[in-house]
């Protein structure tokens, strides 16, 4: 008895699911997105300036800790007391920024943010 094998007929592939499961991808990720409002922050250089002798800088550093200015630990928020308080007494008028590897890039952000509102006080960040 010989069995014969029956000629395979192939079906076509179906695309509508596949083209469907994409769409509902997309659109889950388009409505899971947050989408956030950047802004810039100005960066100087700082190259062509005089000499800087003339100015007394405070110390400012950043760790993922929190901020110290002058080796005291301080909250973000009072950052511009702080420093006014500086200024009156040790006749401050520049802040040097210290940014330890730790610190996340929106607290760096953050403190660029807060020392911009700070009027006459120049600031430099180092690493």
């Amino acid at each position: 008895m010989r069995i014969e094998a029956t000629p395979f007929k192939r079906r076509k592939i179906s695309m509508t699911s596949l083209i469907d499961v994409i769409f509902l991808l997309l659109l889950f990720f388009m409505l899971s997105s947050t989408f956030s409002r950047f802004s810039d922050v100005e960066l100087n250089s700082g190259a062509g300036r005089g000499s800087s002798q003339d100015i007394a800088p405070a110390f400012l550093k950043l760790t993922d800790n929190g901020l110290t200015l002058n080796g005291r630990s301080i909250k973000l928020e009072v950052l511009g007391k702080e420093v006014a308080t500086l200024q009156a007494s040790a006749n401050i008028n520049g802040l040097i920024l210290s940014v330890d590897e730790t610190a996340s890039a929106q607290q760096f952000v953050d403190v660029l943010t807060a020392s911009r509102r700070l009027s006459g006080i120049s600031l430099q960040v180092v690493k």
